[in-house]
């Protein structure tokens, strides 16, 4: 699930990524609403029943077998590869829809303690840092780093050193330029490398560093004099993402979309964030593909670079003509649903999300409606902003976007509880007459 700023230039790719000095968003749930119920579906065979050991292993092939998914890089190329690959076995009608975005690259970056000793530390530019070489003399800035903080110490022509927090990664690194630091280290306050974005446009080279780095330069200083020499290769470049879609046409043109982005940060392999969703799209095609033919044409969309602001689900629905959007009757969006904990959130105020919590409710699997902070999203949003009526499948999650979001995270069960009500809806939607478009809403509602 991707969060997101506004920049000054490139203002679309500045969705949903972390601030320093935020914590993850706490979702906001609310209590199941009372709903009217339904009659239960017609049985189905084991063959086109949920299977969440499936999910699970697609879940297992995207995180470990194939890891970091970032936008434009060779895993997500190959993650591509493997979701058409499954599509086509499914029996459905495979495209890659493309479209080009710009990018930012780490093509390498090594931080060296040089003195008291030779020694490299664990280090990783903050996304959008410009490039730079410099080898200086190492200080440390008290506080959190403020123009205050920085006035107390002679930064310029030094490598500066402040730790994480408080204020945001672009204005520490305005503080540093404006004393005239040649390069910014920011350490963790937790033991382990982070990620993190700037929101700006900086002057200067901005490296974050694991706590336990940080603690490593802390004691070298408390000694005496520490040199460091820091080289970045970062770059903006024109890339190509694709979306991959598979279709199961039904005997109306009617159309129910299913989408979660197969992209993830390169910090780690995504597993959570967005393995899971994207293992439970790939299991309901599967799901959907053995059963009889719908009465809606079901798409599957697995969506690139959601990470760098909803590119690919945008690029989806800019793409698609007014007869499209008016056949589309509903979007169901999974993402970050098989770990972390609480209840599954099936977020929608619409008459779509009621219907899914009614479905969960029928199924005795404990679900609620929430909403997001003002900063994230996920797919779903590209859809709702045309008045397609939505569903975001997830569950609340302290690890995305971190290299602990690992496949030992994700539990079977939760994704077998996303799969079965995903699949009560669909059967729900298929039992409704062609002709009723109550489900679907205005843009003005």
């Amino acid at each position: 699930m991707a969060r997101y700023v506004s920049l000054i230039i490139l203002s679309a790719l500045w969705f949903l990524a972390a601030c320093a000095s935020q914590a993850v968003p706490t979702v906001t749930v609310a209590p199941l609403p009372t709903a009217t119920p339904t009659a239960e579906p017609t049985p189905v065979s084991r063959a086109a029943a949920f299977d969440a050991a499936r999910a699970f292993e697609h879940a297992r092939k995207l995180a470990v077998d194939l890891g970091s998914r970032a936008a434009g890089t060779e895993g997500n190329a190959s993650a591509a590869n493997y979701i058409a690959r499954e599509f086509e076995a499914d029996g459905l009608q495979v495209t890659r829809q493309p479209f080009t975005f710009e990018s930012w690259q780490d093509h390498g970056t090594t931080v060296r303690l040089l003195a008291p000793e030779t020694k490299t530390l664990q280090a990783q530019a903050l996304e959008y840092s410009p490039s730079g070489k410099v080898e200086s003399a190492l200080v440390l800035v008290p506080g959190i780093g403020s123009r205050d903080d920085f006035a107390k110490v002679n930064a310029r022509g030094k490598i500066a050193l402040v730790k994480r927090g408080t204020l945001p990664f672009a204005v520490k690194a305005a503080n540093a330029a404006e004393v005239g630091a040649k390069a910014l280290l920011i350490y963790n306050d937790q033991p382990q490398i982070f990620t993190g974005v700037l929101h700006e446009r900086v002057e200067i080279p901005v490296i974050g560093l694991s706590g336990a780095s940080g603690a490593e330069l802390l004691q070298a200083l408390s000694a005496g004099a520490v040199r460091v020499q820091l080289d970045s290769a970062t770059a903006m470049e024109r890339r190509t993402g694709y979306n991959i879609i598979g279709t199961l046409p039904g005997a109306s043109a009617e159309t129910i979309v299913l989408g979660g982005h197969y992209d993830s940060v390169s910090a780690g392999p995504g597993a959570g964030d967005n393995a899971s969703g994207t293992a439970t799209l790939l299991e309901l095609a599967r799901v959907m593909g053995a059963r009889p033919k719908p009465q809606h044409t079901l798409v599957f969309i697995a969506f690139d670079a959601e990470e760098l602001g909803l590119l690919g689900s945008r690029a989806y629905v800019e793409n698609l003509s007014d007869a499209q959007l008016a056949a589309t009757r509903a979007m169901l969006n999974f993402d970050m649903l098989g770990a972390g904990g609480g209840p599954l959130l099936l977020m929608g105020d619409g008459k779509v999300g009621l219907l899914a919590r009614a479905s969960a409710q029928q199924l005795g699997i404990d679900a609620r409606n929430g909403s997001l902070p003002a900063n994230a999203s996920s797919d779903h949003e590209s859809f709702a902003r045309r008045g397609i009526d939505t569903v975001f499948f997830m569950r609340d999650y302290n690890l995305l976007h971190t290299p602990d979001d690992t496949i030992d995270q994700i539990r079977p069960e939760f994704l077998d509880e996303a799969g079965r009500v995903a699949q009560r809806v669909l059967e729900r939607l298929d039992a409704a007459p062609r002709s009723d478009s109550s489900l679907r809403l205005s843009p003005s509602e």
